[in-house]
């Protein structure tokens, strides 16, 4: 931390008022998230790298455009660099109480951002629902340790940058997929039970992760990480159905910490376990098999 001419503190890249929690980088990307500090007084400061800050519990004071002067929770807002402010946590008892995920961008990234869209330049509350959905799909994904968590995150920290640099109007004709997208796709199809990096895929692919994001949901609807999530689901639902291999097996074989993380996954997605999955399709086979020998019979 540094003091500028202005007086005031200037924090450097991935620098937060707050008690780290858990923290991820990746290049040009620092994600983390924090406790709002009792013990500490936020002064007016400023910020060297653009960054976003999701408000995840607690009162929140925030002067950027567009946000309520007190922000309870689930207030997302956008600072690019050089941002200058006193945000911070109101208390609502004699302590101070809060929680947000910080997600810090370098300066590289932002600058191919500007070449491929327009940036936004002032401090501003994200208001729309979808881009504040895929935050706090970033904030739950911060927590989780299977091998597609890291792309996920990445992925979607990505996309809340393209939600501030929007490259083409919603109702733009888009031309065919560049061929660069197919490689993409088959990378992670292969990988899909792989810890996989976005920086990876996009070398692959001969783009740039900020690129790569951005033509990935543009042209398939869904960030990498979520197409990587879909894949395992296909690829684990398929084993559960044709196989008789152990549920700890197609976990360790899928790319989950353990039978325990595959099973709330699976879940997760599917709304199901998937020892309930197994059962209930073996049931629906033993029906349909059962339904078959009657009708035989009947013909008979």
């Amino acid at each position: 931390m540094t003091i500028g001419s202005g007086r005031h503190a200037s924090l450097p890249f991935g620098a937060f008022y707050g008690r780290l929690e858990v923290r991820h980088s990746a290049p040009g990307l620092d994600i983390a998230v924090l406790d709002a500090d009792p013990h500490r007084v936020v002064e007016r400061h400023s910020h060297e790298e653009a960054h976003f800050v999701l408000v995840l519990e607690g009162l929140y004071v925030s002067s950027a455009a567009g946000a309520d002067p007190i922000s309870r929770g689930r207030a997302l807002i956008f600072n690019p660099a050089g941002t200058t402010h006193r945000d911070r946590f109101e208390a609502r008892s004699p302590v101070i109480a809060g929680s947000f995920l910080t997600v810090s961008i370098g300066a590289d990234v932002m600058d191919l951002s500007r070449r491929e869209g327009r940036v936004q330049e002032t401090a501003s509350a994200v208001l729309d629902v979808r881009t504040i959905a895929l935050a706090e799909r970033l904030a739950h994904a911060c927590h989780a340790h299977s091998t597609d968590a890291t792309l996920r995150r990445e992925s979607l920290a990505l996309s809340l940058l393209s939600a501030v640099t929007p490259a083409w109007a919603a109702d733009t004709v888009l031309p065919s997929p560049p061929r660069w997208l197919a490689i993409a796709r088959e990378q992670l199809d292969d990988r899909c039970h792989e810890v996989v990096r976005i920086a990876e895929i996009a070398q692959a692919s001969g783009v740039h992760p900020v690129h790569l994001a951005r033509v990935f949901r543009r042209y398939l609807g869904c960030s990498p990480g979520d197409y990587l999530r879909q894949r395992r689901l296909a690829r684990t639902s398929t084993l559960l159905r044709e196989t008789e291999r152990s549920l700890s097996d197609i976990a360790s074989s899928s790319g989950y910490v353990d039978q325990s993380h595959f099973a709330k996954a699976f879940k997760s997605d599917a709304g199901i376990t998937p020892r309930a999955y197994r059962q209930s399709v073996r049931a629906q086979l033993a029906s349909q098999e059962g339904h078959a020998i009657l009708m035989n019979s009947t013909a008979q």
